[in-house]
């Protein structure tokens, strides 16, 4: 019966204070019911020491004494209290802890203890053949077809067979079962997570709710911890947790205790409960930040989701990278919550020990989604030897379990050899609900159920949730905030670079940018310069709110979690942040306007200075918000960067700037009227404008010349000009060029804030609603046609199939591989730390040689070394290969199988195979011997089924299994026939039938003549009994043990019992017994210095010797032929362009994505500019219109960026195993582009050109083709030399903007050459490539170009008496002017068109010549070239992971 029928109901509403002694009385009647918590120190099932126990009666003393404190501390509070009262209010930590058991109120509160029951429970998902690998053309195609959108294609894949079970409150479940075989599924389901599913058919329950009610009203009463651990890795341990209890904290505490000393008990009981009280003030930290170890962070994981309150509790495997005491650590801290608390835990659990197994109450054994086993854990193994199976000695009652369905590893009793034994998991299903058993668990399950239906704990569950906080969330809305803004500071603060990095940014870019504008003059020329000053000021402060995207992202999969959790409204997680993003924004607006606003010359008017201070954030918080709200709604920062990439284009080209509001056409018009850009230019530029004179001195009227000095015979050629007069209002100016009123500066500016708060509220809204997360399976894809047919249930109880075993080839010549004396030292601040002392040994054909030793003990760091791996660091010492020095072609000649796994997920598993036999088995070697061996090796590891499925992106839930992706790495190494193999943790992760599969494998390698060095955890004794000899390592790198490990690992246990080690028992795991000899485990202790024990033994001796005289017998010079590299340059760069092509090609996210902004911004722009005139004004719309050609430039530096990234990843290690140079790569990652380039630049050419209205001539539209090509390759190449440098994605972000804001800045067209001061324009405005882009493209579209003026175009000049137009402006002409006059007979005003053709514009305002197209051609290619050369350079400079 479950741990409520043995502890009365009655003494869960108790009052702490009633009696002081009654929670004890609870925990005391726990450890009875349990005897494994009532052991002075938890017994270990395989001859652990007690060091690595857990101290159960510590732990429960320690809970004691908080409870005593708190009693005191009540009692204290309250002196002349009503008894009877003090007996309803005061705080029971017990309950709380136990999931809100007894939550005090003054009227009492009922128990919220809740189990699960599941009837009947069968969940679908996508089936391998409902979609094969998409393709750039497979997914182009797919959108052409849309009626076949809303169509489902595919069988379902049965995920969960007609599942049934429960767990009670404070009873343990343990799911187990490899992967794929539904355990993570079912969890998730019964955490109500179904959003990834196409199918759930049953019920499930909880104390009697259904989960459509209970996901409704209930959410955070029952959670889900997924395998792996989400925090924020800036924050410490202390702020994660104190943020978790602010958010979950009760209302009703004990009286007189403030909520800050409720946190700080419940803090201290945890951390001691969980060890983390030395790393409260440690930061998380991931694999880029610094901070806690694999297990710290797993045990904060569980703290956090203790401070919950939940109901049920849903761990997924979360001893994943633990060692196994770590591990048993864990569970039993699961056990005491459990037990304690009263709650429901249900867990997956991988390759666990019989330690662990023992806490649990019941398991359920899956396979393939069928229950074969569901029931006590005292009976389970019992129930599988009564059908015939035989379990071995040493072999843990999980590994049993999980092992029957694998015909190669389970063994049958000999008496029931000639019986029809189960042999798929359908048959086992069949059995078992046939068998008493599951008459006995549906029997019991059905009367739990009655006893819920005449107990109705739903009804006081129902109301206790009312009485304590009515909503998911504990705390009120306004409390949730509050603390989300303290949590949003102290991520700010904790990642304090980027802030520096931002404001450093701030600062440069606008002391440059305030430079370039230096004391802009009021004329005509001042008047242009401040229209391109105050855009490039909002562009800039917009960059920056994109480059928060990224950040916004990352932080997304943590707030799921706690939305998950009902810690808080994730609305209330916007809103915080949006208050956060004021001061930053407050901050950010002072810094920028103090670089610019004086250094400009703009106006000195205290009312001009504040409007533009508050337009700056009031568009940087607007911006920040319009980026955010794209976020929320895409479902990956990829596409989220796409969109935001091109929604910004668009608001840029309709700002007002580059085509005015009075010339834009009707269909895009919208887009201006909510652009918040355009209101804040409006706003910004008004302010400036408004009562400001601009001079008509000089070339600044017309006409001009020694003959024209009476000014009333002269006009402004600014519009808005009055004829004869001396200056232009701004006000004037504004109206006739933009149709901007002055008079709207504070409504412009109200705008802004509106859509501000629009955003802010649309992007709430989003994140409160939309939910946007699909976990579910991982989903196989496979090449069109090649999906494996599912055999149906019937299929698979018919079955009847024998295993199959595959012989290796054997070794032709082995190979020796020894090291001595090998020392390894890193720098460290003051100093080295040595790593490796004097670690010596040998390995030889057909050994399968362990190393293994405890964490920090140096076992991959020796790994590393051996391999020649490590590239940061000094080595010292002798390593030899078959009586040699290590040569150039070592890397190529072993192995490395690393703990990572890393492939290319746009290759199938046979053409990674394939790439990898290619590239380093002998050039002499022909192609059809290579392809024969892949499929040999294909069939060894049993992977032909998935031979042409994708390897795929475990993060997008497509591809092959983490177990099929360790096959997978030690494939790729095999085909290579390497003569020595290296594998570092090759077990890490998985179940224990995937470990037993990789671990018989590998013997088989060694069995063929392999000789096999492998680091592992801590390995179950069915595992250990394969290896032959044993590496054993200390902590400080010191060796231990190094020898045979013997028959029952006799020789290797003799060893230790005879050095004064202690006693090895018969059953116990010898490979546990060892590292508890050297002090393994997370409180270990030795007293032997055994690595002082090895150095005196005569073991170590004769290795000794051995190893000198290898020494002594070498020869010092390499006789064969070395050649780093199987095979040539060509070859190489043959093979790496060709999986670059199908990689590209297999990757329609980023070049469809890239083709649909390519045709989205050339649609946008060619119609924004539809059919541009011959008019002057029109002459600076078409070189606007062409400016937006160079957005294009940004968003490829965007895109390419992440996709390079990705594939350094593989590079670096395929390198390292010298597959092929780095040049091969960095020159296959240029050449791959090329297709895709020219292919954009055509679709941009065919959007953009003819819309546009430019000129139709083949030569005009032929070089626009060519430089937009060129110019596509430069942003690329440049995009790849950023991302070459960078380390991280984040860096990448933060180094664009800067770089694409200076390019602009000084091509020329936002300020002119003739106005940038001398300091620029001498020198960076030559330097700067968009300037040859920009020039050739503008000049070859507006050359000859004639230009004619209507009535509204021309400027009035007065003619003087007695001459008419064409006398009075004849020595204008003769004097060089430009243009001409359209009434030369007038005699009253002169119709002044000020050019003749488009020449005249460009020549006369920017220095430009057509002329020089061909030049700045040539020259737009020298700095691609340049971006190629850097590139390739970075690539080679970091070329080598650090390690």
């Amino acid at each position: 019966m479950g741990y409520q029928n043995r502890i009365s109901n009655d003494s869960t509403s108790r009052s702490f204070c009633s009696s002081s002694n009654e929670a004890a009385t609870v925990v005391d009647a726990a450890t009875a019911a349990y005897p494994d918590l009532s052991q002075t120190r938890s017994r270990g099932g395989f001859g652990e020491a007690d060091g690595n126990a857990v101290d159960i009666e510590i732990a429960l003393e320690e809970y004691r004494s908080v409870q005593r404190e708190l009693t005191r501390q009540s009692k204290k509070t309250q002196p002349d209290a009503d008894v009877e009262k003090a007996q309803d209010n005061d705080f029971d930590l017990t309950e709380y802890l136990a999931n809100q058991h007894d939550q005090l109120t003054s009227a009492g509160l009922k128990s919220k203890n809740m189990g699960v029951i599941w009837k009947n429970l069968t969940v679908q998902g996508l089936g391998a053949d409902a979609r094969s690998i998409a393709t750039n053309w497979s997914v182009l195609a797919k959108a052409a077809q849309f009626w076949e959108w809303a169509k489902h294609k595919g069988t379902d894949f049965t995920i969960l067979h007609d599942n049934n079970g429960f767990c009670k409150s404070g009873e343990m479940t343990l799911v187990l079962g490899k992967p794929g075989s539904g355990c993570s599924t079912l969890l998730r389901v019964l955490a109500n997570m179904r959003g990834s599913y196409t199918s759930i058919e049953g019920a499930v329950s909880y104390g009697g709710i259904d989960a459509h009610d209970f996901g409704k009203h209930f959410k955070g009463e029952v959670c889900y911890n997924e395998e792996e651990d989400l925090h924020y890795p800036t924050l410490t341990t202390e702020q994660t947790l104190r943020f978790a209890l602010k958010n979950k904290t009760p209302s009703t505490r004990v009286p007189g205790e403030s909520k800050q000393d409720f946190i700080n008990s419940v803090l201290y009981l945890l951390g001691n409960m969980l060890g983390l009280t030395k790393q409260m003030k440690t930061m998380v930290g991931n694999a880029f930040v610094r901070g806690l170890s694999g297990g710290e962070r797993k045990r904060l994981s569980i703290a956090e989701q203790m401070t919950t309150h939940s109901s049920i509790n849903c761990w997924d495997c979360s001893t994943r990278g633990l060692d196994a005491s770590s591990a048993l650590d864990y569970v039993r801290s699961l056990r005491i919550m459990t037990d304690i608390m009263q709650k429901t835990t249900i867990s997956t659990l991988y390759q666990a020990s019989d330690s662990i197994f023992d806490l649990f109450d019941k398991v359920m054994v899956l396979d393939e989604g069928r229950c074969i086993y569901f029931g006590p854990t005292s009976e389970a193994k019992t129930y599988f030897t009564d059908m015939g199976f035989h379990c071995p000695p040493r072999k843990s009652t999980p590994d049993f379990l999980t092992g029957l369905c694998n015909l190669n590893e389970r063994q049958i009793q000999p008496e029931f050899q000639d019986h029809q034994m189960p042999m798929n998991a359908a048959q086992f299903e069949k059995h078992y609900k046939e068998s008493a058993m599951f008459d006995k668990m549906m029997t019991e399950r059905d009367q739990y159920e009655k006893e819920i239906n005449q107990d109705k704990p739903y009804e006081s569950f129902r109301e206790a949730f009312k009485q304590a906080h009515d909503t998911p969330a504990v705390v009120s809305y306004y409390d949730q905030v509050k603390s989300l803004t303290v949590r949003q500071f102290q991520l700010i603060w904790g990642d304090k670079y980027s802030v520096f990095v931002r404001y450093g940014d701030v600062i440069v870019k606008g002391l440059i940018t305030a430079s370039v504008f230096y004391m802009m003059p009021l004329n005509g020329t001042g008047a242009f310069s401040r229209a391109g000053a105050f855009l490039f000021a909002i562009i800039f402060n917009a960059f920056i709110a994109q480059s928060e995207l990224p950040a916004f992202m990352q932080g997304r999969r943590v707030l799921e979690k706690h939305k998950h959790f009902a810690l808080y409204h994730p609305s209330a997680f916007y809103f915080a942040q949006v208050i956060v993003d004021i001061p930053l924004a407050v901050l950010q607006a002072i810094v920028f306007e103090v670089c610019i606003y004086f250094m400009m010359g703009l106006a000195s008017d205290a009312g001009k200075f504040f409007t533009l201070f508050v337009n700056l954030i009031a568009i940087t918080l607007c911006m920040n918000g319009f980026f955010r709200f794209l976020g929320a709604i895409c479902p990956n920062f990829f596409l989220a960067s796409q969109l935001s990439s091109f929604a910004f284009v668009a608001l840029l080209i309709n700002s007002g700037y580059q085509l005015p509001y009075p010339d834009m056409h009707p269909w895009f018009m919208w887009i201006y009227w909510i652009n918040p850009i355009a209101y804040s230019y409006k706003s910004i530029l008004s302010s400036e404008l408004r009562g400001a004179l601009f001079s008509c001195d000089g070339v600044n009227g017309v006409p001009n010349g020694p003959s024209y000095t009476d000014s009333a015979y002269r006009t402004c050629i600014l519009p808005g000009a009055k004829p004869g007069a001396s200056f232009v209002l701004g006000d004037d100016y504004l109206a006739q060029q933009y149709e901007y009123y002055t008079s709207q500066i504070w409504i412009n500016f109200v705008a802004v804030v509106l859509f501000f708060v629009l955003f802010t509220v649309l992007t709430a809204l989003c994140m409160e609603y939309v939910d946007l997360k699909q976990e579910g399976t991982i989903t196989k894809v496979y090449k069109k046609g090649s999906s494996p047919q599912v055999l149906s249930t019937e299929a698979q109880l018919k079955q009847q199939q024998t295993r199959e075993e595959h012989e290796l080839e054997a070794v032709s010549s082995g190979t020796t591989f020894s090291w001595h004396n090998v020392n390894y030292s890193v720098p460290v601040k003051g100093g080295t730390r040595q790593l490796l002392n004097g670690v010596a040994g040998i390995v030889k054909p057909g050994n399968l040689t362990a190393l293994m030793g405890s964490s920090g003990a140096g076992k991959t760091t020796l790994l590393d070394v051996l391999a020649k791996r490590k590239t940061i660091g000094t080595i010292e010492g002798n390593i030899y290969m078959n009586g040699e020095h290590l040569a150039s072609d070592f890397e190529r000649l072993t192995g490395y199988c690393e703990q990572m796994d890393v492939h290319n997920p746009n290759t199938t598993v046979r053409e990674a195979l394939q790439f990898s036999a290619y590239l380093r088995q002998s050039a002499d070697v022909p192609k059809e011997e290579k392809d024969a061996y892949v499929e040999q090796i294909l069939d060894l590891l049993e992977m032909q089924k998935i031979g042409d499925a994708l390897v795929g992106d475990l993060e997008e839930g497509t591809g092959i299994s983490v177990e099929e992706r360790k096959r997978l790495t030690i494939a790729v190494e095999l085909v290579g026939k390497p003569k020595l193999l290296f594998l570092d943790e090759p077990t890490s992760g998985l179940d224990a039938q995937s470990s037993y599969n990789i671990i018989r494998f590998i013997r088989k390698l060694a069995d063929a003549g392999w000789p096999v060095l492998c680091t592992i955890h801590q390995p179950s004794s069915t595992l250990f009994e394969h290896f032959d000899h044993l590496l054993l390592l200390m902590r400080g790198g010191r060796t231990a043990y190094f020898g045979e490990i013997g028959k029952d690992s006799r020789t290797m246990i003799d060893y230790f019992e005879s050095n004064g080690g202690p006693t090895c028992s018969p059953e116990a795991n010898p490979a546990e017994y060892i590292l508890e000899c050297v002090g393994a485990g997370t409180a270990g202790k030795v007293t032997t210095d055994w690595a002082q024990v090895w150095a005196n033994s005569p073991e170590a001796a004769a290795l000794e010797e051995e190893l000198e005289t290898i020494h002594k017998s070498i020869a010092h010079n390499v006789n064969r032929k070395v050649s780093a590299y199987a095979q040539s340059f060509w070859s190489q760069l043959y093979h790496v362009y060709k999986r670059a092509s199908i990689s590209w090609w297999r990757s329609p996210s980023y070049n469809v994505g890239r083709l649909f902004n390519v045709v989205f911004i050339g649609l946008i722009t060619g119609f924004t500019f539809w059919k541009v005139g011959n008019t002057p004004k029109d002459m600076q719309n078409r070189m606007f219109g062409l400016l937006t050609t160079m957005f294009m430039g940004n968003t490829m530096i965007i895109l390419i960026q992440p996709r390079f990234m990705q594939e350094r990843t593989w590079f670096r290690r395929e390198y390292a195993s010298k597959y092929y140079g780095w040049s091969p790569f960095a020159l296959s990652c240029i050449l791959v582009e090329i297709p895709y380039l020219l292919s954009l630049s055509a679709v941009f050419l065919v959007c953009y050109y003819w819309t546009t209205g430019l000129q139709n001539v083949s030569e005009r539209v032929g070089y626009f083709f060519i430089q937009f090509v060129v110019y596509m390759f430069h942003s690329v190449t440049l995009g790849y030399a950023i991302a070459a440098f960078c380390e991280s994605p984040t860096m990448a972000a933060i180094l664009n903007p800067f770089f694409t804001t200076i390019l602009y800045l000084f091509s020329g067209l936002f300020q002119t050459p003739k106005a940038m001061p001398k300091f620029w324009s001498s020198w960076m405005y030559w330097l700067d490539p968009y300037h040859y882009f920009i020039e050739g493209l503008v000049t070859n579209g507006l050359d000859s170009v004639p230009v004619v003026c209507s009535d509204s175009n021309y400027i009035k000049i007065k003619a003087p008496a007695g001459k008419n137009c064409g006398e009075y402006m004849a020595d204008f002409f003769a004097g060089g002017g430009l243009g001409y006059i359209g009434n030369p007979n007038g005699t009253d005003y002169c119709d002044y068109c000020q050019y003749s053709i488009g020449n005249d514009y460009y020549e006369t305002n920017i220095g430009w010549s057509y002329s020089n197209r061909w030049r700045n051609f040539g020259l737009l290619w020298v700095f691609t070239a340049f971006n190629v050369v850097l590139f390739v350079l970075f690539v080679y400079l970091f070329r080598k992971q650090k390690r």
